[in-house]
């Protein structure tokens, strides 16, 4: 027997069931503390992957670059080839630069250099070409009015600032129409207006002119008075009174307002519109003064039909130089330039002239052929235009043609056709080039306008304007310069092509 009291099995039991429940919770705590160092490293271990792998991808494009960089890297003899193909380049971009200025300065130079001998009348343009073919590429228009020009068409002028046309009648009426034909004012007769106050032609107007600025029109009648008109507004300024004939012509100084005028009473005169005044008398012909005409030097020329004479007046020298032709009369002359010019005549014939001859270098006979098939009788020229310090002209008469012409006025001289333009039925009283050689005007009538010699009864008394459509006289062109050029030279286009042109056969 033990000496003391056994406390049983249940005491014992229940301090290991104690020991048990306190070692449960403290297992587990360590189990839970293991997972989660375990989780912390396995996701260390994955940040470490991750960053190794970047490593990796970052060492390879590092590695890729230097690749890349050793392919780029240039040899010695790569390196000499690049910068002499760099230094070849600069030296041909260089070059071309300069070419350019150079091509610039001169375009520049030549551009001056051809408005100031345009201006002084010495720049020659070779058009009449594009002109060949005019018979079939043109329009024409009709102006008529009835109204105050029942009577027939005398003359027509252009003022070559708009384009705008004047008209003068044996009614002494003078009507202005735009370019695209609409009548813009009329300047009535003492007849058609007797209740107006201020001077109107109480005879028919014969000629009439416009100043290069398009500033002064002016008119001449048969009572010998000469009109100034303003123009754009077609209100009266003066008269100038001198001549004791009727005044047959009428014509301004280019880039000037110095005025010429002839007159059945054999005379020219000079006169000044700066200040309204007479200036001189140039003298004269043995007979009636027919035309005159003049261009951009301080002289004039005329002409006086039945004498045979073309005279030049050479204003600043105080000279006269006179040329005769064979012709049966000279009823008009036109320059051509300042150096040549063209006359016509009722024989049907026309001249070419220079200024250093004093014979024509050629005359065509009968250039509009015969009045009636079989017959003597060949049509007069009653008119002729010129497009001034080119190579082109324009003749009429009355077989319902109006004849283009190319003028060769070096090598001695041609003239060559280059086209017939057909026309309403009339009398061709005067005929006049625009500007810029787009359009022909032509003065259209049943009769001469000096007399009925012959009377086309069907005919209309109007005015016709010729379009020529693909006619550019602004494009590039060859030009050359007309005898008289400050440096003596003359640069003509090749002429080896002419005899390829038809030239007029005096049996056409």
């Amino acid at each position: 027997m033990p000496f003391f009291k056994s406390s049983g099995p249940s005491k014992a039991k229940e301090q290991r069931a104690r020991k048990q429940v306190k070692t449960v919770p403290s297992a587990k705590r360590k189990i839970s503390s293991v997972d989660r160092r375990l989780a912390t490293t396995l996701s260390r271990e994955e940040v470490e992957s991750s960053s190794d792998d970047e490593e990796v991808k970052r060492w390879k494009a590092s590695q890729e670059d230097d690749d890349q960089h050793v392919e780029d890297v240039e040899t010695a003899q790569e390196t000499k080839e690049r910068l002499a193909k760099e230094f070849i380049q600069e030296l041909q971009d260089h070059r071309v630069q300069q070419i350019e200025d150079t091509v610039d300065d001169v375009s520049v130079q030549q551009r001056l250099r051809e408005e100031v001998l345009e201006s002084e009348g010495r720049l020659h343009r070779k058009v009449a070409r594009q002109y060949s073919t005019a018979a079939e590429n043109h329009t024409t228009q009709i102006l008529r009015c009835k109204k105050f020009q029942w009577k027939p068409i005398t003359c027509i002028a252009i003022n070559h600032t708009d384009n705008s046309i004047f008209s003068a009648s044996l009614t002494g009426c003078i009507v202005k129409y735009s370019e695209s034909g609409e009548r813009l004012g009329v300047i009535k007769s003492s007849h058609q207006d007797p209740d107006h106050t201020t001077p109107r032609h109480c005879k028919e107007v014969l000629a009439l002119a416009v100043t290069s600025d398009g500033k002064y029109l002016v008119s001449g009648d048969g009572a010998g008075l000469i009109y100034v008109w303003d123009a754009v507004s077609l209100e009266h300024i003066t008269v100038l009174k001198k001549h004791r004939g009727a005044v047959t012509g009428l014509v301004f100084q280019r880039n000037s307002h110095n005025l010429y005028s002839c007159s059945s009473d054999r005379l020219v005169m000079e006169w000044n519109l700066e200040d309204m005044a007479f200036v001189d008398n140039l003298g004269g012909h043995s007979c009636g003064v027919q035309a005159v005409d003049a261009l951009y030097r301080q002289s004039c020329i005329s002409c006086a039909g039945a004498d045979q004479n073309v005279i030049i007046y050479s204003i600043l020298e105080d000279k006269q130089f006179q040329f005769t032709s064979k012709q049966i009369s000279i009823d008009g002359v036109k320059l051509l330039n300042e150096n040549t010019f063209l006359t016509y005549g009722q024989d049907g014939s026309v001249c070419l002239w220079s200024t250093s001859k004093k014979r024509p270098i050629q005359q065509l006979k009968v250039v509009h052929g015969n009045r009636k098939s079989g017959a003597k009788e060949p049509h007069w020229i009653t008119a002729l235009a010129t497009l001034v310090n080119t190579d082109l002209a324009a003749t009429g008469s009355s077989d319902g043609l109006i004849r283009l012409w190319r003028v060769n006025s070096a090598g001695g001289g041609r003239l060559h056709a280059l086209a017939r333009i057909p026309i309403p039925v009339g009398v061709v009283n005067s005929l006049e080039f625009t500007a810029d050689g787009s359009a022909l005007v032509v003065a259209l009538a049943c009769s001469h306008k000096h007399g009925r010699w012959y009377v086309e009864k069907t005919a209309k008394n109007c005015v016709l304007i010729i379009k020529f459509t693909g006619i550019k006289i602004k494009a590039p062109v060859t030009r050359s310069l007309v005898q008289g050029d400050e440096n003596g030279e003359e640069m003509s286009e090749d002429e080896d092509s002419e005899d390829k042109l038809q030239t007029y056969d005096n049996g056409a």
